[in-house]
């Protein structure tokens, strides 16, 4: 045992690293971040599964039949092919 109680006490003398005091803050701002990311792709799937969900129910939900104007939206009395009787 007393091996390893002078194995502490040298560990303990030896001065510490500086970059050991800005730890803190890196460590810190790295979980925000991944939070962040983490936010992110959440929101991104949630999006996807609503994109999916939403084509799905448009494709069952039964649609009125498609019809065709009687007459083209902008279509002027003077256009080429109502002047050649088409």
């Amino acid at each position: 045992m007393t091996d390893l109680d002078q194995l502490l006490a040298t560990a303990r003398a030896v001065p510490t690293d500086a970059r050991l005091a800005d730890m803190d803050a890196a460590v810190m701002g790295g979980l925000a971040h991944r939070r962040d990311q983490m936010t992110a792709r959440r929101s991104l799937m949630l999006a996807g599964l609503l994109a999916v969900g939403i084509g799905w129910v448009g494709s069952i939900v039964p649609a009125a039949p498609a019809q065709a104007a009687p007459m083209p939206i902008g279509m002027s009395d003077y256009a080429p092919s109502r002047l050649l009787g088409q």
